[in-house]
C-alpha cells in the first residue's frame, strides 16, 4: 500500500519495521472521530474558498459513506486511522479525496481525534459516577438507625453510623465526578490548525472549526498544540484517584465481610467458592475492584514517563499514548459499573454489630466529654477514662458492668447513670460539629447529597 508520506523516501519500507511502526491496531478506535474531524475540516476548507462547493458537498458524503462501511475496512493494509480515512475516501471519491489533507497534519489531527474521544467517554463515565453516588446516597438513607465501629489504626475508634460510613465514600466519589468535569473543561480546545508545529499556510477559520465539532475554545500555541498530551495526563490521574477510592471500598467490604468481623453480608450471586475447601465463600469481585488499580496506576506513570525527556513538539514516541488512555477508559468504566451493581448486594449484620459495639469501649470519648462537661481539664479526663478502660481490660468486664464502687474507686467523678445511659443512638448524637455522624449532621449530608444529584441529572 502506496504510503500518505511516501514522495520522500526512495525505499520501502522494510516489513518488520512497519509492523513496529503501525499504530493502527490500537488507533482505529479512532475511526469515528477522525471522520468527524475530516467533515469539519472540510467545511473550513471550503470556507476558505480552498475548494468548491460541490467538492466540498462530494468529500462530506463521502467521509459519510466511509463511515458507515467502517466494519469493512481492511484495518492491516494501514499504518494508522488517518492514512485509512484519507485512502479509503480516495477510492470512494477518487482524487478528490486527496484535497482532505490540505492545511492539516497528523499531528493536529491525532490531538483532535484524542480529545473528541475522551470527550464522549468523560460523558459516559460521568453517568456511571452519578449512578454509583445515587446508590450510596440510597444506602445511605436506609442505614441511618444501623451503628458500627469506626476505626482509626485498624482499631476499634469510635461509634459511627452506618450512613455515616457511606457518606465517607460518597464524598469521596463526588469528589472525582467533580475532578471529571474540571478534565471535560480542559479537553475543551480545539486543536485541529495547529498544522504539524508551526500552524497552517492557509486561513482556516479555527473558532468556525471548533463550532462544528463541540469545543468551546482553541488552543492558542501551535507548538504547544502538538506537543500537549496534558489533557490524557489530566485524565488518567482522575482514573489513578477513583481507582484508589474504590479500592480503599473494596478494601473495607473485604475486611468486613470476613469471619472476624462478619459485619456485611455480600450476596452469592458477587462471590465465589474455592476449587478444594467447600467452606469458603470468597469476595472475589471486591478483590478484583481493589487489585484492578495498579493498572491505572502504570498507566500514568507510562504517559510521564514517554513525555519526561521529549523536545518540542511531536514525537512518534506521543504515538504510545493510546494504549494507556484506552485501556485505562475501559476499565474504569468497568469498575465503576461492577462497583455500583455489587453495592447495592450487600447487607449490614446489625445484630453482630450491636452486640460488639456494646462489648467494646467505644463510649470512651463520650465519658471523657462528659467529665469535660463537669469541669475537669480534657487531659485529666484523657488519663482518667484511660484509667477507667485500662481496669475493664484487667478485670474482663464492659464498661456497663462496672458498679457505682468500682467506678469510684478510679474517680469520684465517674457517673454510672451515665455509663449505663449510653447507646449507640446516643453517642452518635453526642457529636456536635458539622459534617459529623450526628443523626442530625447525616441528614444535612444527606440533603446536600440528593441537591447535587439533582442539579447533576
Amino acid at each position: 500500500m502506496k504510503k500518505v508520506w511516501g514522495g520522500r523516501i526512495k525505499k520501502a519500507f522494510d516489513k518488520d519495521a512497519e509492523k513496529f511502526n503501525a499504530s493502527i491496531d490500537f488507533d482505529k478506535r479512532l475511526f469515528k472521530y477522525d471522520i468527524l474531524a475530516g467533515i469539519a475540516h472540510t467545511k473550513a476548507l471550503f470556507k476558505t474558498k480552498i475548494i468548491t462547493d460541490e467538492e466540498k458537498n462530494k468529500i462530506i458524503k463521502g467521509l459519510k459513506l466511509l463511515l458507515k462501511k467502517e466494519n469493512g475496512i481492511d484495518w492491516k493494509k494501514y499504518e494508522d486511522v488517518h492514512s485509512t480515512v484519507e485512502i479509503e475516501l480516495t477510492k470512494l471519491i477518487g482524487v478528490l479525496g486527496k484535497k482532505l489533507h490540505t492545511g492539516r497534519s497528523r499531528n493536529d489531527l491525532i490531538a483532535t481525534d484524542e480529545k473528541l474521544y475522551l470527550k464522549d467517554e468523560v460523558k459516559n463515565i460521568k453517568k456511571l459516577l452519578l449512578k454509583l453516588l445515587k446508590t450510596i446516597l440510597e444506602l445511605a438513607k436506609n442505614n441511618k438507625k444501623i451503628y458500627m465501629p469506626g476505626y482509626t489504626h485498624m482499631q476499634q475508634a469510635q461509634i459511627i453510623s452506618v450512613a455515616h460510613w457511606f457518606l465517607c465514600y460518597f464524598q469521596k466519589f463526588k469528589r472525582d465526578y467533580e475532578l471529571l468535569k474540571f478534565i471535560d473543561q480542559r479537553i475543551d480546545f480545539l486543536p485541529l490548525g495547529a498544522g504539524a508545529l508551526a500552524g497552517s499556510g492557509f486561513l482556516l477559520d479555527r473558532k468556525y472549526i471548533a463550532k462544528e465539532l463541540g469545543f468551546k475554545n482553541i488552543t492558542e500555541n501551535s507548538m504547544d498544540t502538538v506537543s500537549d498530551r496534558d489533557f490524557i495526563i489530566d485524565f488518567l490521574n482522575f482514573t489513578v484517584i477513583t481507582a484508589n477510592h474504590l479500592s480503599r471500598f473494596a478494601e473495607d467490604v473485604i475486611i468486613l465481610n470476613s469471619n472476624e468481623f462478619s459485619y456485611i453480608e455480600i450476596d452469592d450471586a458477587f462471590a465465589t467458592g474455592s476449587s478444594l475447601m467447600p467452606n469458603k465463600k470468597n469476595p472475589d469481585i471486591a478483590e478484583l475492584i481493589r487489585g484492578k488499580t495498579g493498572l491505572f496506576y502504570g498507566n500514568l506513570i507510562s504517559i510521564l514517563t514517554m513525555l519526561k525527556g521529549l523536545p518540542m513538539t511531536y514525537n512518534k514516541d506521543m504515538q504510545e499514548d493510546k494504549k494507556p488512555l484506552f485501556s485505562s477508559i475501559d476499565e474504569i468504566k468497568n469498575i465503576i459499573f461492577i462497583t455500583e451493581k455489587f453495592l447495592r448486594s450487600i447487607k449490614f449484620n446489625k445484630e453482630k454489630l450491636l452486640f460488639n459495639i456494646d462489648k467494646s469501649y467505644m463510649y470512651a470519648v463520650d465519658i471523657a466529654d462528659f467529665l469535660v462537661e463537669k469541669g475537669i481539664p480534657f487531659r485529666d479526663a484523657h488519663f482518667l477514662t484511660g484509667k477507667l478502660i485500662a481496669y475493664c481490660i484487667e478485670k474482663k468486664k464492659s464498661l456497663k458492668d462496672l458498679d457505682e464502687n468500682e467506678l469510684k474507686n478510679i474517680s469520684k467523678y465517674f457517673d454510672k447513670d451515665f455509663i449505663k445511659s449510653l447507646k449507640p443512638e446516643k453517642s452518635v448524637n453526642l457529636k456536635k460539629t458539622s459534617g459529623s455522624t450526628s443523626e442530625k449532621e447525616v441528614n444535612l449530608q444527606i440533603n446536600n447529597a440528593a441537591r447535587l444529584i439533582k442539579n447533576e441529572t
